[in-house]
């Protein structure tokens, strides 16, 4: 497999066109009614999904109940973790069936998979029609109108170009928050990190366009936003900086509910959060990825931050805002991790007592630094230090949602809770998920609930309605 940071070219082929390419002839679009979208990834890839929607359902598309009936299909991919790629083929080669009943049938991917195998798509699934990397959503009109032409049309980036383009149009699916992008792309070099490669180079949206979208998605009845980076708080635009933007976000009149994510701990800097402890509407959580507790393996890493360095960006968070609830990612089994590197990482863990993690076993993806690195920890190896690791962490998050019971929390309702029996969902200002029976009225209101029970991953609870 090629290297991706010197493979990839902006929009190969005969079959490519300009990001700003004139609108498609509608003649093309013909027998093209509904449309389904399957996204796997973050909240990056779950917006991306809402522009795309929002694009179709422009052309006049609707949503399909299922992919049988979708005259277009389109997956919306992550490549982060190993064997993204496989996944995506398996599920395409379930659409094929579907391709062959209804030959006029557009299927799609998009995201980064995407952009880490552009043309070996087609060449491994010549049924495929479109190729659509992250940043070029705006061209999918004329890529589907092409593809009806030549059969296969694809739109790619450079990974080390700034450029990018907003589509008009956005189908938010959420009743109470609204995701805005404000930037794409990364500029670091962690060694294990595929996406500077996939999303390329950091590309700021102008504070204007942010903070117009913001007050519009407040004015339609949205009461939350959560802003959107593959390195958010490194956000700037001329005299603009990430704090300043957030203070701005946050005083927009309506707004109930402020969130960003993800951050860098090398951008963290005192005056977010200081904006975070003087704005009401900033959430009292933060998502902080840490990776290791381990300075070798943060180095190796390329991180830019020691463990102690992190630590104290914990400490003056905490000092502002006591009741701040954190989040974090943490890898283990890194190449060259020892067995004292991971018990530094527990020993992080149990000190800081983070309210949630997302963990993982390290795994290779091609092209970056990371992949040439010798790894001698076996596999299972790994998946046990995970095991420990996640074991450690559940006690924590149990320990501190029991704290809870008793409690009264103001919960914004976000919606039917998964458990079912009529159950409602939402969130606290802290970011946790708290399941009670209430009226689907409810929706789009802020509600004290009292807490009943907790677990380690979500509270239980009785509204409190005057």
């Amino acid at each position: 497999m090629p290297d991706p940071a010197s493979a990839l070219l902006p929009h190969p082929g005969p079959d490519s066109g300009p990001l700003d390419a004139p609108a498609p002839d509608l003649l093309l679009l013909e027998g093209l009614h509904t449309f389904r979208i399957e996204t796997w990834g973050c909240q990056m890839n779950e917006h991306d999904s809402e522009k795309m929607a929002g694009v179709l359902e422009a052309l006049g598309l609707t949503r399909a109940r299922s992919a049988g009936e979708a005259d277009v299909v389109l997956l919306n991919t992550c490549s982060v973790r190993e064997r993204a790629a496989q996944k995506v083929f398996g599920r395409l080669g379930r659409l094929r069936r579907y391709k062959r009943l209804r030959p006029h049938m557009v299927i799609g991917v998009c995201g980064c998979v995407a952009q880490q195998e552009q043309q070996r798509i087609f060449d491994r699934a010549p049924f495929v029609d479109i190729v659509m990397a992250p940043r070029t959503i705006a061209s999918l009109p004329r890529l589907i109108a092409e593809s009806r032409l030549r059969r296969h049309a694809i739109a790619v980036i450079d990974p080390r170009d700034r450029l990018s383009r907003e589509p008009a149009a956005v189908s938010r699916v959420s009743r109470t928050r609204a995701w805005i992008t404000v930037m794409e792309g990364c500029n670091k070099n962690c060694t294990f990190c595929i996406v500077p490669y996939t999303r390329g180079r950091e590309a700021c949206r102008a504070p204007e366009s942010i903070l117009a979208e913001a007050r519009d998605c407040v004015a339609s009845g949205l009461s939350e936003i959560e802003l959107l980076g593959q390195n958010v708080n490194a956000w700037r635009h001329g005299a603009w900086d990430f704090t300043r933007l957030l203070t701005a976000v946050a005083r927009i009149s309506g707004l109930r509910r402020l969130w960003f994510t993800t951050s860098h701990p090398l951008h963290f800097k005192n005056s977010i959060i200081e904006a975070m402890a003087a704005e009401p509407a900033i959430a009292r959580f933060l998502h902080l990825p840490v990776q290791s507790g381990s300075d070798t393996v943060l180095s190796l890493m390329h991180r830019g931050y020691t463990a102690a360095q992190y630590r104290d960006r914990i400490a003056r968070l905490r000092d502002r805002i006591p009741d701040v609830a954190l989040s974090t990612d943490v890898i283990v089994g890194f190449p060259g991790e020892t067995a004292a590197d991971f018990e530094a990482t527990l020993e992080l863990i149990n000190d800081i007592r983070f309210d949630s993690i997302y963990s993982f076993t390290y795994s290779a993806r091609p092209g970056t630094p990371a992949a040439s690195l010798q790894n001698d920890i076996a596999p299972e190896g790994a998946t046990s230090r995970l095991h420990r690791l996640q074991a450690a962490q559940d006690a924590i998050q149990e320990s501190q949602m029991r704290r809870l019971e008793g409690t009264l929390q103001e919960v914004l309702v976000e919606g039917p809770s998964p458990r079912g029996g009529g159950q409602l969902t939402g969130r606290t200002h802290h970011h946790r998920v708290v399941n009670f029976t209430g009226d689907p009225s409810m929706v789009g209101r802020i509600i004290p609930v009292r807490i009943s029970r907790a677990g380690a991953h979500s509270l239980t609870g009785t509204p409190l309605l005057s």
